[in-house]
């Protein structure tokens, strides 16, 4: 990418108070954009603001909840035309059977995860048609593609995901518009943190190709990759952006490079 790729393009990012979505801001800022920071949170999306203005940077603050519609209104005044899009908000139940999750997780999980990043996705999409370019980015998760025990709401909703990106990538690809999701590993944030048990962590890192986790700024240089001029020939793409997680018919194969262990 050139330095100042961003220069006069609006982004909307989801997320946006932490972890992946705060990271793209990050990057996405630094390279010129006027970021729309968008999450429930309206004491951390100011912070981030300062941070991205006392940079430089150009960030205005929305805190809403993606769920309603409400918002859309006063997005439109914010930011009349929107040129990048990053769906990074989620939503989690706790780790369970499916049997054991309640009607209100599966709710949530499904209308942040899915249901906010469409309705979203719906309200940008003929502006960027009109304009001849844009770039929607979904993160999305490898529990899409292998399945994750007690995470079934999760692995649905993220399943989802790469439907809506296929069929956006095939609407807006002659108006210049690209849809592209990153299947995503093991990455350090908060949440991951907060709530999943270190001996998974440990489990999954040991699965993993590349023997570790992902750093959120890693990701969001890939997201930003894919919100460039430059990767206008890449759209319908579901990325794997997870250091190689589940790969090889057992974990560590080849611990030091060497021979299988005995």
């Amino acid at each position: 990418m050139t330095q100042g790729e961003y220069k006069g393009r609006t982004a909307v990012v989801t997320g946006a108070a932490r972890g992946i979505g705060a990271a793209t801001a990050r990057v996405l800022s630094a390279e010129g954009a006027r970021v729309i920071l968008l999450a429930r949170s309206a004491e951390e999306l100011e912070a981030l603001a300062a941070e991205l203005r006392d940079a430089g940077g150009e960030a205005v603050v929305l805190a809403a909840d993606i769920t309603g519609s409400d918002y859309l209104s006063e997005l439109d005044e914010l930011a009349p035309e929107v040129d990048l899009l990053v769906n990074a908000a989620a939503s989690f139940a706790d780790y369970a059977p499916l049997e054991e999750v309640s009607p209100e997780e599966l709710r949530s999980v499904y209308e942040v995860g899915v249901e906010g990043a469409l309705r979203l996705t719906q309200h940008v999409l003929s502006g960027m048609k009109a304009r001849g370019f844009g770039r929607i980015v979904n993160v999305g998760s490898v529990v899409a593609s292998l399945g994750g025990g007690g995470q079934v709401a999760y692995s649905t909703a993220k399943a989802a995901l790469v439907g809506m990106t296929r069929a956006v990538a095939v609407e807006g690809g002659r108006s210049g518009v690209t849809a592209n999701l990153l299947e995503l590993g093991l990455v350090e944030t908060e949440r991951v943190e907060a709530n999943i048990d270190p001996v998974i962590r440990e489990r999954l890192i040991e699965n993993t190709a590349v023997g570790r986790s992902a750093s959120v700024e890693e990701i969001a240089r890939v997201i930003a990759f894919l919100c460039s001029s430059e990767s206008g020939y890449i759209t319908g793409a579901v990325l794997p952006v997870s250091g190689g997680l589940g790969l090889g018919l057992y974990s560590e194969q080849f611990p030091e490079g060497g021979r299988p262990k005995a």
